[in-house]
């Protein structure tokens, strides 16, 4: 959940599970502290009926369930069910309460489409990098995309292209960086932008890029130190060690069984080094 919640209330013997964001709560409080921190999708996680099943069957908490059951016929809002879960638990103060009402308040303030870029990045920062590239896909394609700040747009093409590259799909990615870049001016856009272009394999385009912007003379930097620290340094690595062997064993008439492990070894280093 993000740091030490005391709890004294009953622990579920299975945790509530939310879909929006992959995340799994045990407890009152904990349940309270994700909301608290998860305004972008209350409106959706709130709207489950197994949320108070949940709180009845596991929590043990009967007459808070019923309560939320009698708001909800009542086509209660989401700050009255909001107020309904923190009050049953002492772990928010009256004045955080109110603070998160004021939030909540604001939120609904936004512009639809610029919720939207919220609701994306809420979906990012909790991980679920799958809803997030849907979410951000469908905001850069939304008509009303443009009403966003020149430096938000950046920030969504930026997102989308860090997820791409996440998934290798680089040039891609290089299209979504250049477009955050010109629509922010952020430097690192724009590095993004020119790795994306090298390791999509993009030679003849990379060398012209660098040329194009050559006058962007921190970026420029960055990128050469990079460049020399991975030159330098990669002999050192295992799995830069571990491809010479397997190269050296390829080569004999019968490939040996350490040929085969050593392959799944390696390809089990890059891919855990990938996805970090």
């Amino acid at each position: 959940m993000g740091r030490l919640i005391y709890c004294i209330g009953d622990k579920a013997k299975s945790p509530y599970y939310f879909a929006s964001t992959g995340t799994r709560v045990y407890t009152m409080e904990e349940l309270c502290y994700y909301l608290y921190h998860n305004v972008e999708t209350l409106q959706e996680d709130l709207a489950e009926d197994q949320l108070i099943f949940w709180i009845r069957d596991e929590l043990k908490m009967e007459e808070r369930a019923d309560f939320l059951e009698q708001l909800k016929r009542r086509d209660a809002g989401i700050k009255d069910l909001v107020v309904a879960i923190f009050c049953s638990t002492d772990y928010y103060s009256q004045e955080e309460i109110e603070q998160l009402i004021a939030e909540i308040d604001a939120y609904f303030a936004l512009s639809p489409i610029a919720r939207k870029k919220r609701h994306a990045d809420a979906f990012l920062r909790c991980g679920n990098t799958r809803e997030a590239m849907l979410e951000y896909r469908s905001l850069i394609d939304d008509r009303e995309f443009p009403r966003l700040t020149d430096a938000e747009q950046g920030q969504a093409y930026h997102n989308l292209a860090v997820l791409l590259a996440r998934d290798g799909m680089f040039r891609n990615a290089s299209r979504y960086f250049l477009q955050a870049y010109e629509k922010s001016g952020e430097k690192e856009s724009l590095c993004q932008y020119l790795y994306a272009v090298k390791l999509g394999g993009m030679d003849a385009e990379f060398n012209h890029e660098l040329n194009r912007f050559y006058q962007e003379t921190d970026v420029m930097r960055r990128m050469e130190n990079q460049f020399y620290f991975i030159e330098e340094n990669r002999e050192y690595s295992p799995e830069y060690g571990n491809v010479l062997r397997l190269m050296e064993l390829k080569d004999k008439e019968d490939l040996e069984e350490d040929f085969w492990w050593l392959l799944d070894e390696t390809i089990h280093r890059l891919k855990k080094a990938y996805r970090s």
